[in-house]
Parts: structure tokens; sequence; C-alpha cells
């Protein structure tokens, strides 16, 4: 090395500079470019939504079995609240039955289940006026608004023996269109372990929560 500083290995005064020391006696390095973003491929974008979109089908099929069902209204029987043809969603889990709730029940011996509104459950006591067409349970009158009603008497008061007691176990129902349904007051109460689900929700026509 001369007294310039320089490394006479590259020979005098030759323009290369010696390199530069840092803390620590490392030598710096330039600094690396920052490395490119790969394209997204559109594949793998596709990939990704069929992949979510088969677990969300997964996840639906898993809830209209084991939760959920799906059924049609088939009659008249539930008029004004139901129409022949409404797309229902109902469902039985963890499901107690209570007054005032409408209920897909299997009745043995018919080819397909009914559509009914529960009148009262086991242990309740039922009395029915079928000439104001008013009905009590436990001695309270009920409020049914949705019933619709036609002139004259309610029909099969020739079934009707009085006040009585529905056994434990079973159901009493009655449709809303009250002179256009079979139900309890013909057939008497129904197990209450045929009910296949309570009516959560109308699709179709017209969405929403069914009162």
């Amino acid at each position: 090395m001369d007294n310039n500083g320089y490394n006479t290995e590259y020979g005098e005064n030759n323009g290369i500079q010696p390199e530069l020391s840092v803390a620590g006696g490392a030598a710096s390095e330039p600094a690396s470019a920052a490395p490119k973003k790969k394209p997204v491929s559109r594949m793998a974008d596709l990939y990704d939504w069929v992949d979510t979109f088969c677990y969300a089908l997964a996840i639906m099929i898993m809830l209209f079995v084991f939760v959920f069902r799906y059924v049609t209204v088939d009659g008249n029987s539930m008029m004004n609240t139901l129409h022949d043809g409404d797309r229902l969603i109902i469902s039985d889990v963890c499901y107690t039955p209570k007054t005032g709730d409408i209920v897909v029940i299997y009745i043995e011996g018919q080819n397909k289940p009914y559509i009914k509104r529960v009148i009262a459950t086991g242990g309740q006591r039922v009395r029915i006026d079928f000439n104001t067409w008013q009905v009590w349970v436990d001695g309270e009158l009920l409020d049914e608004d949705y019933v619709l009603r036609t002139e004259g008497d309610m029909n099969y008061a020739s079934f009707y023996n009085g006040e009585f007691t529905v056994p434990e176990g079973q159901i009493y129902v009655m449709g809303d269109n009250r002179n256009d349904s079979r139900d309890s007051r013909v057939i008497g109460c129904l197990e209450e372990h045929n009910i296949i689900g309570r009516v959560i929700i109308r699709l179709f026509p017209a969405f929403g929560k069914v009162n």
C-alpha cells in the first residue's frame, strides 16, 4: 500500500476506491432490491371460490337434514294465515309445543302430514263454544284474531262432549279456517311425538315470520 492509501495490487491511481468499514468491522453492502410480487393466479382465485362454495353448500345440506325442513302447504285449512302452495321452513330441534304454535304433524293412517295450530297440550283443559266460535284453555279465553270465520256455527259440534282435559303426551289442534279443516274436533288429540316440526318462517310467496 503506498502513501496515498491505495492498494498497490491494483496499480497506482487506478481509480478503485477502498471498501469503507462500518461499526463492528463489517463491510457495507448495497441494499438488496425488494422482491417482485408474483401476479395472483386466476385459477387459484377460482379454486378458492369453489372451495368456499362447497363448504357453504355442505353446511346448508347439514342444516336442512338435521335442523330445518322445507315443506309446502297443501290445502286451505290454515287460511288466512297460510295458503295453499306456501313454502315454509320448519324445525323440531329443542321444541316443546305450546298454545298458538303452528305445527306439521304426522297422523297415523293418513298419507300426508297435517299442518294445524296447537290449541292445548297435555294436562290442559279445553272448552269450546261452537255458536260463538270461542275457545277457552284452562279457563282463559284465547285471543284468536287469526281465525277465518264464516256465517253460522263452527263445524263439528256433534263430536263435542263438553269440556275435557288433553291427555299427557298429546296435543289438541285446529285449523285457522275452522269450517274447512279436519282436525282434533273430529279425529281427537294427537300424539306429541308425531310432530314433524314447528313452522319457523315462510319462504314463498311472502317471505317473513308466520304468526
